[in-house]
């Protein structure tokens, strides 16, 4: 009986957890909260972590699950997006090159021939440090709280992002100030929800893993 009692106390106590409403920061603590981010993503110069992908079709609310590993290297604005299931398929950013490779195929692209490439491209590699809370020329920003938990809400500003996003969301973790999930709305209904995992920063990493293979 006891056992119940405590187990029914703990399934309440999660139940409030995540009931618990999502707050809008106000002015000061806003800025207070993008400073502290920012500081962070500015200490980084190498992040490597696995992640899951969960990806729902807006038309179908057909989902589609997905995971890796990310490796990114802030000199020289390196990024490698590796799935691994369940399907083999890498994408490295470079520089100004981004390398697509998979079973069947490999491609290069000189990414400053497209403004829509160079826009995406800024999306991924800023929004695994949060450094796209300081970028106000592509979005606006508004910041949230819940818990131990901060939320950045952000709205595309130039007319390339707002054909791909309506709103992408990033969640961080209010003790350490980085990124923990990534949520993507695209215009076209679809959402793709990115948890990053087994974050380690500051590490050594290979060159080669960002070259042209």
């Amino acid at each position: 009986m006891r056992r119940m009692i405590w187990s029914l106390c703990l399934m309440a106590a999660s139940l409030a957890v995540h009931a618990q409403a999502l707050e809008k920061a106000d002015a000061a603590q806003q800025k207070a909260m993008v400073e502290k981010i920012s500081q962070t993503a500015a200490s980084i110069r190498t992040m490597e972590c696995q992640f899951s992908q969960v990806k729902t079709l807006g038309f179908l609310n057909d989902k589609l699950t997905s995971g890796g590993r990310m490796l990114f290297v802030a000199e020289g604005g390196k990024l490698r997006w590796e799935y691994q299931q369940p399907y083999s398929y890498t994408f490295i950013l470079n520089g100004d090159k981004a390398y697509i490779r998979s079973v069947k195929s490999r491609q290069t692209i000189d990414i400053r021939q497209s403004r829509l490439f160079q826009s995406i491209a800024e999306v991924m590699m800023n929004s695994v440090t949060g450094k796209s809370l300081t970028t106000s020329r592509d979005f606006g920003c508004e910041m949230y709280s819940r818990g131990d938990e901060w939320q950045a809400v952000l709205t595309p500003k130039r007319k390339e992002l707002k054909k791909l996003f309506s709103t992408i969301r990033l969640h961080f973790s209010s003790g350490r100030q980085m990124v923990t999930q990534v949520e993507m709305a695209e215009t076209s209904g679809d959402t793709t929800v990115i948890t990053l995992k087994n974050v380690k920063t500051n590490g050594r990493i290979d060159e080669k893993m960002f070259a042209a293979q």
